[in-house]
Formats: structure tokens, sequence, C-alpha cells
């Protein structure tokens, strides 16, 4: 299932360039207010794949502004002298009118979407992102896209498969090849040897996780386009150890739109976990842009 949250805010304000994180405690922070224990569960543990890898199975998009914003990067001194940089997506908002600015989440696990809901509505419409006040303006859920009745036709193909031409939705395809212990680990892009077969070897692993059997059809086909302008996107996210200890991570991948060809099962685990690598920080949340009509087989 996927989910709309639009959030507003009724005064002047700022979103971090770096909200990947802030927008995931806020996803926390729901869940924790619905069940503490499944929100601790999930942050610490997850579901587990073959006991040395953990999947959260939920996914969520970059930010849509719906309103003009401005570039700021600006420093400022607080009352103990210290210096604080704030930089990020700066917007104008008053109480007749408000600024506005939406993300998506998704995530095939009930329990996940039913304490996100409940979460959501607990207590009041008052959220916080990083160190900006907001209302939660509208939660809204959004069709299936695997089931839409008026792109049933185009879905049928040939062999049960399907094709679809999917867009990264301010949330990059991050593919990080694991390398021997002492070398640094390596990113990859479409082109890159090794990139799609890691794309398919991580859905299969999420459809054996959330399934808990293999996946009994072919890989998918994946055929990225080159666009002009901005390609790629990077940020970074913080993490908290087990010693309490923080470390910064480097996100850094495509926003190239592509066309994926193959069964509906696993273009929904796609669809509903994420492509790709580091879902649950704000990577692989795709929209899809076309139903394509196919002869292909795999």
């Amino acid at each position: 299932m996927r989910i709309k949250i639009t959030l507003s805010a009724d005064k002047a304000g700022i979103i971090d360039f770096n909200y990947q994180h802030q927008i995931q405690a806020m996803i926390y922070g729901f869940l924790s207010r619905s069940n503490p224990d499944y929100a601790q569960w999930l942050h610490q543990q997850g579901f587990v794949y073959k006991k040395d890898k953990r999947f959260k199975l939920f996914v969520f998009s970059g930010i849509t502004f719906d309103g003009p914003i401005k570039i700021t990067r600006s420093m400022s001194t607080n009352r103990s002298g210290n210096s604080n940089r704030r930089d990020g997506f700066s917007f104008n908002a008053s109480q007749t009118n408000p600024f506005t600015f939406s993300f998506q989440i998704a995530s095939p696990v009930d329990t996940f979407i039913q304490h996100l809901i409940e979460g959501i509505f607990h207590e009041g419409n008052k959220i916080v992102l990083g160190r900006q006040m907001l209302n939660i303006h509208r939660v809204e859920t959004l069709p299936d896209s695997l089931d839409n009745s008026n792109s049933a036709s185009s879905l049928n193909g040939l062999n049960g498969l399907i094709s679809l031409t999917l867009h990264p939705l301010e949330s990059p395809l991050f593919i990080k090849k694991p390398m021997p212990p002492g070398q640094q680990d390596v990113y990859l892009f479409p082109g890159d040897e090794d990139y799609k077969e890691l794309l398919n070897q991580n859905l299969l692993h999420k459809y054996d996780t959330l399934y808990g059997k293999p996946f009994e059809g072919e890989p998918l086909q994946f055929d990225f386009h080159a666009i002009k302008g901005k390609s790629v996107k990077q940020f970074t996210v913080f993490k908290k150890g087990l010693d309490g200890s923080t470390k910064s991570i480097n996100i850094k991948g495509t926003l190239q739109p592509f066309t994926v060809t193959g069964q509906r099962e696993l273009i929904r685990i796609g669809l509903e976990c994420g492509f790709g690598q580091n879902n649950s920080m704000g990577c692989g949340y795709v929209e899809v842009v076309q139903t394509v009509k196919t002869d292909k087989t795999v």
C-alpha cells in the first residue's frame, strides 16, 4: 500500500537539504505513537534474511513542494555564542496562505501500515520535521498502480509479464557493491557491471523475506533512460549504533527513469519495498509514469 502525507506550515520556514533522516525519524515517531514495541523492533532488528541481512520492508519518497522555494545558505549564532549553519529549502507562508508539501510512504506489510496510520492520528495534527513545526494537512491512500483498471489491458502482457516505466520520486536508486575487507565499497550506477544483477538480487531477497520462500520466476529486465539535467542525487543520513555512537552514511544514487519488464509479483516488491538498497533511509521510491504494452519474454 502507498500513502501520501501532505504537511503544511503557517509561517515562513526552511527544510534542511538532508531531510531524509528527519522523515525517517518522523515515520518511526508515528509508529511509536501507535505501538512503541513494534517501532523499536523494526528500527533495531526488522525482518531478517538468512541471519546476515535485515530489511525494514518500507520505503519513502523525497519531498514534493507545492509552492515556490529558494535555496538558502545561512549562518547564525545562538545565545551561547556557537555558530549554527542552516542550509536548506526556504519558503514563505502565513495563516491565510499556508505552504504545503508532501512525501509518500509504501510497504507491503499490513502491520506497518496499520501502526503508521494509527500513529498519525493518535494525538493532534502537529509534527516536527527537523526544526520545522508543521501541521498534518492531509493523509490519503494512493491507487494501486498494478491493479488500475484503466491500465489492465496494458498490464496483461505475454506469459504473465508486465512492463512499466518508472521514475524515482526524489528518492535515488542506491546500489553499493560490497568489497573485500579493507577495500572501500563502490557506488554503482546504470551501465556499470553488476548493477542490474544486484538490483535483481536485492528484490529476490526481499521477496524471500516477505513471503518465506524463494521467487520462482525469472529476474526482471531493466532499461534505464538518459535524462537532461540532474540525474544523480546525494545526501547524508545519520545512523545510531548499538553503542550509542552516531555514524554518518553518504548516499549517492541515480534519478534516471527506467522501464522494468517481468512478473507482477516481483515488480510489486520494488514498488512497495523500494528498488535498490537503503529504502528505509529514503532510497528507491518510484512512481509509475507509463504502462507499456510488451511482447518481450523473460
